[in-house]
């Protein structure tokens, strides 16, 4: 009888240790995921990707999409420090989590921002800007965004 308790224990912390991913995960140089609030929807219209390193550019995406919000501000960004990246992704179902990674790729001379996306096979397609800061990306460098959804 202790052996089957044993056994059924060590089966079942097996299956708790290493059950799917259920939490977005931030990979890389990435320093936090950012957050523009219920007010800013994602905007699904060109450009579709977005690399933000100043403050007038930033303060520009309030007349690219419908802001849902009266007197809506954009969080502040320390744009000395940072820079704001965004990818605009449809998933061709639920998405159960999101991986999101940002390399520093110095030997090409830019930021390889990897979006990947494990979905549900239903009918609910989810939407998301992806927005991250990342370090401020140095001069001369560019950023290549790669989404991959399963």
């Amino acid at each position: 009888m202790k052996l089957i308790v044993l056994k059924i224990t060590f089966f079942l912390s097996i299956l708790f240790f290493s059950s799917c991913e259920t939490e977005d995960v931030f990979e890389g140089i990435i320093v936090k995921e950012f957050d523009t609030g219920r007010c800013f929807p994602p905007f699904g219209q060109e450009p579709d990707e977005y690399v933000i390193t100043d403050d007038s550019l930033y303060q520009s995406m309030l007349t690219i999409g419908t802001i849902v919000c009266d007197d809506y501000t954009l969080p502040e960004i320390d744009f000395t420090s940072y820079t704001l990246l965004g990818k605009y992704t449809v998933s061709n179902g639920e998405v159960k989590y999101y991986e999101r990674e940002v390399i520093k790729d110095k030997g090409s001379s830019k930021y390889i921002y990897n979006i990947y996306m494990k979905c549900k096979n239903n009918n609910k397609a989810a939407i998301s800007m992806n927005w991250v800061l990342v370090p401020k990306l140095p001069a001369g460098y560019s950023v290549e965004f790669i989404v991959d959804v399963d």
